[in-house]
């Protein structure tokens, strides 16, 4: 009998890697052309269709009589790279609260206090005439914790004009969860005029607004805050966000998600091959000895 011409040493084991990391599994085997064919080929083409997608082509949503995402069940074939859209879909449905137990991160936005009360000398106040404050620009951090069911917090920052201010959240506040697709955050109140609302929400920022006090000035600030890697990457989008990235990106957005499901199934080859090995020149050969007798 012949020995085969590769070594598939532990097969499972050798599939396993193969999945968890294209190319792995085979680097396992001392297979060092194939691990790099599949390794580059692979990943290189999963990452341009995310890259294509601006990142948000990979995501896992599966609701009965609602979006399903299908697409993933090819992706996740590629291993690593697409399993963290399994687990953020997870944290995505267990985000029921309005706004964060606590949050401490830099802030950058507006602030307007109300008008002063001296200045409204007529009631009811007409809102056409009714005097408005100026809008600063705010930088600074902004903190909260929410304790006994009421949320707490200070925002410390400096204006435009160079003024350092300490401001007392009061009420509730606002800060977005969910994840969208626009690049920017623009301002939806707190505008100047002929400011238009042009992209509301963002994948790597949050959108923050709450009532505060200055001493005895009250007043609202609007802006945002970072968004950490783990809070945006492959986390389900809204149907908003599919809408509009659809829209926006048109074909190249199916095309992103083509390149991520071709890579996904040339992964499966990938596994199948570490498992079984190759499909020719593993103990197929015909026996030398036997070889030369017929000659």
């Amino acid at each position: 009998m012949t020995s085969p011409q590769v070594d598939l040493k532990n097969r499972w084991l050798a599939a396993v890697l193969a999945f968890l990391i294209p190319g792995a599994g085979h680097l396992y085997q001392g297979r060092l052309v194939k691990a790099a064919i599949y390794s580059v080929g692979i990943i290189g083409l999963f990452v341009g269709g995310m890259v294509l997608g601006e990142w948000k082509v990979v995501y896992w949503r599966w609701e009965p009589g609602g979006h399903r995402s299908f697409g993933y069940l090819s992706q996740v074939l590629v291993g690593l790279p697409a399993l963290p859209a399994r687990w953020q879909a997870g944290r995505y449905l267990e985000q029921g609260r309005a706004i964060d137990e606590t949050l401490d991160a830099p802030f950058s936005g507006r602030l307007r206090y109300d008008p002063d009360p001296d200045q409204l000398t007529i009631h009811p106040v007409d809102p056409d005439t009714r005097p408005t404050s100026k809008i600063h620009e705010i930088t600074g951090t902004i903190h909260w914790q929410r304790e006994a069911a009421a949320v707490t917090g200070t925002l410390e920052g400096t204006l435009d004009d160079g003024q350092a201010v300490s401001l007392t959240l009061i009420r509730e506040p606002m800060a977005t969860r969910r994840v969208f697709v626009h690049d920017e955050i623009t301002p939806s109140i707190l505008r100047r005029d002929k400011e238009t609302s042009v992209r509301l929400f963002s994948s790597t920022a949050r959108y923050v607004r709450c009532d505060v006090q200055n001493g005895d000035r009250e007043g609202i600030v609007e802006g945002t805050v970072p968004r950490d890697f783990w809070n945006w990457f492959q986390v389900p989008l809204e149907e908003e966000a599919l809408q509009e990235l659809h829209g926006r990106l048109g074909r190249r957005f199916e095309l992103a998600q083509v390149f991520t499901w071709i890579a996904g199934l040339l992964n499966l080859l990938a596994i199948w091959d570490a498992l079984e090995g190759p499909a020719y020149g593993y103990g197929d050969e015909e026996d030398d000895s036997e070889q030369a007798a017929a000659d």
